[in-house]
């Protein structure tokens, strides 16, 4: 029987949406300034940034400006006809809050590392917009990156990943399986991803290993899937709950990553349990005694040893998904070694409407 959850109550309903707006407002220029400052690990720029033609996208709200990452191997003045892989980047925040600088520690170290192409997606947020916007904008605005002569002679579209961070994690494997991109990705990695839309917040939480430390989604699980999914969705749809979508759409190779703590560990767990024997390219990831959110939860507010522990466990993962990339999926050395040239390019050859920061 599909599965449809009843409505909260009105007044919870009203808490949620207070709630909603509120963290949306307060992180968004909290982020400006973080921004502006680049501060921590928001200190790494984009090489530039892009932006599509509005006429792609299925909104003109829709966000179309892309933060690209270029490895230190690339030179703008090079004539050489070298095409690189590509991955695209997408951001978490419950649907709710966020922007691309929040992985731009990810970016470009995958970038530096796995000799490839970062893109940094943005998205438009709840309550402003509920499922399935997020999907076709995004799915939109993927196509028109992949398809935009100012960066085509630069990619290897044989080459092509999609990843992201909890949300993120989420869109980027539910675009793995649109018509209009399932046969120009080749590869996933989702970071503790929301997958499986089904279960209850309290549900998943029951799902964790005995004496686990407070989970970070606890008091968000539920506000956060309220803002994004539409009050009578059948939470069994592919396109929301991936967990549910049919083995020949998803990729070859998918690198997943569960955090052991995590509430959604359940959903990287039964993803891959369910569709590895089918795929064997597919890796799961546990990473032991981590919660939800541990690779951009390493700030100075933190106490200094868990800090440097956060770190280390990160870099190492994030260092993992590069060699798998290049060795296993690309087939290619990755980065290091190379001749570095200027992370913050020209813009010689690199077309109009490009901004170069």
């Amino acid at each position: 029987m599909p599965t449809v959850f009843p409505p909260p109550p009105l007044m919870r309903r009203i808490k949620f949406l207070i709630r909603l707006i509120w963290m949306n407002n307060f992180v968004r220029v909290y982020l400006f300034f973080r921004r502006i400052y680049r501060y921590g690990y928001y200190e790494h720029r984009p090489t530039f940034t892009l932006t599509v033609p509005q006429s792609k996208l299925p909104s003109f709200w829709s966000p179309a400006t892309v933060e690209v990452y270029l490895p230190p191997s690339y030179s703008s003045n090079s004539s050489s006809s070298k095409r690189y892989p590509l991955v695209f980047d997408i951001h978490g925040g419950g649907f709710n809050i966020g922007h691309p600088v929040l992985d731009s520690q990810f970016s470009r170290h995958i970038s530096n590392k796995a000799d490839c192409i970062v893109v940094a997606l943005a998205y438009r947020k709840t309550p402003w917009v509920q499922w399935p916007t997020q999907v076709h904008e995004l799915t939109a605005l993927v196509a028109a990156v992949l398809d935009d002569p100012r960066i085509t002679h630069m990619i290897d579209s044989s080459k092509v990943a999609i990843g992201g961070f909890s949300a993120g994690g989420n869109l980027s494997t539910v675009l793995s399986i649109q018509p209009a991109l399932k046969s120009r990705i080749q590869t996933i990695i989702p970071f503790y991803p929301a997958l499986d839309f089904t279960m209850t917040t309290a549900a998943k939480i029951a799902t964790r290993p005995p004496n686990s430390p407070p989970d970070v989604l606890r008091h968000m699980g539920d506000r956060f899937s309220w803002g994004y999914i539409p009050l009578g969705t059948v939470r069994e749809n592919p396109n929301l709950s991936p967990l549910f979508a049919r083995a020949e759409d998803l990729p070859e190779y998918a690198y997943l990553v569960g955090a052991e703590y995590d509430m959604l560990n359940a959903d990287a767990r039964n993803f891959y349990n369910k569709f590895s024997a089918g795929k064997k390219n597919w890796v799961y990831d546990e990473i032991k005694t981590v919660l939800h959110g541990f690779t951009h939860q390493s700030v100075a507010r933190m106490d200094p040893a868990e800090n440097k522990r956060l770190d280390e466990i990160t870099f190492a993962l994030y260092d993992r998904v590069a060699e798998w990339l290049t060795e296993k999926v690309w087939g290619t050395e990755g980065g290091e070694g190379q001749t570095p040239t200027p992370e913050r390019g020209t813009d010689d050859q690199l077309g109009d409407d490009i901004v170069v920061l």
